[in-house]
């Protein structure tokens, strides 16, 4: 399993970091998780074109999450590249309205005229793809939100939080993952509801029996705090703050 943080940032402008997304290889698939504004632009930087996407997966529906579903969709319909493969959308409850309303604002620039677009809601469900198997629950986040468990068919396991507040649900979904992707939004003197702090993740982490804390969707603010001694008052294994492209690989141990 392979990936890349595409965007470590959120909602306000960053020069240093692109709002949400991460991107998975699963098999010979690219699965995008969170698609914030920009997305296409930042996916094309590290070589994956916007006609290679071919798993679409939300946390929720806010726009720094979300807002380039429609661009991708829209990109679909522009010739010479002209989309022709299946396009799977999974995501929370509220999904398949929230595309129902940008068709209706957007009209014919967003229809799936060339290719088959899937969409289904799998919040708190469970499903198989190229052998995954991909398990979501959801979290504590105002407005709603889910969080992600990737289990690759050699048992590594990665965990995405999207956005969410510390909760039992995040420490249970993160149970002894290899890498868990955890946000971060802001420094514990600003501590924001719905959201993590260093020490919040951390405790996740800890609790859960993590190997790795990667840190991501970091407010400008937290650039200017060391993240990691904050996160070592909770949690003593690897620690990583999140940057655009840094790229992970879990490699299935071999027994001989």
């Amino acid at each position: 399993m392979e990936i890349t943080l595409i965007g470590t940032g959120t909602g306000t402008p960053s020069i240093r970091r692109n709002p949400a997304c991460v991107l998975f290889r699963l098999g010979d698939k690219n699965a995008v998780f969170d698609s914030g504004p920009g997305t296409l632009r930042s996916l094309l930087s590290t070589g994956v074109e916007h006609k290679n996407i071919d798993l679409l997966f939300y946390t929720h529906l806010h726009l720094d999450h979300i807002s380039d579903f429609s661009v991708i969709l829209f990109a679909a319909k522009i010739p010479p590249e002209i989309r022709k493969n299946p396009l799977y959308v999974y995501g929370p409850t509220g999904l398949k309205d929230y595309h129902k309303k940008i068709k209706a604002l957007y009209g014919d620039t967003l229809s799936a005229d060339s290719y088959k677009l899937i969409l289904e809601e799998i919040e708190n469900k469970e499903l198989g793809i190229e052998g995954f198997t991909i398990l979501t629950k959801t979290l504590e986040h105002h407005g709603g939100g889910m969080g992600y468990r990737i289990t690759a068919p050699g048992g590594k396991i990665a965990v995405y939080t999207g956005d969410t507040d510390y909760c039992e649900a995040a420490v249970e979904l993160s149970r002894d993952a290899d890498i868990l992707i955890a946000e971060c939004s802001f420094p514990e003197e600003m501590k924001m509801k719905g959201h993590l702090t260093p020490e919040s993740a951390a405790r996740i982490a800890n609790e859960a029996g993590v190997k790795k804390l990667v840190l991501t969707h970091m407010y400008p603010i937290c650039d200017n705090y060391d993240l990691v001694s904050a996160c070592e008052k909770a949690f003593k294994g690897e620690i990583i703050v999140g940057e655009d492209r840094m790229k992970f690989e879990l490699k299935q141990e071999v027994l001989l």
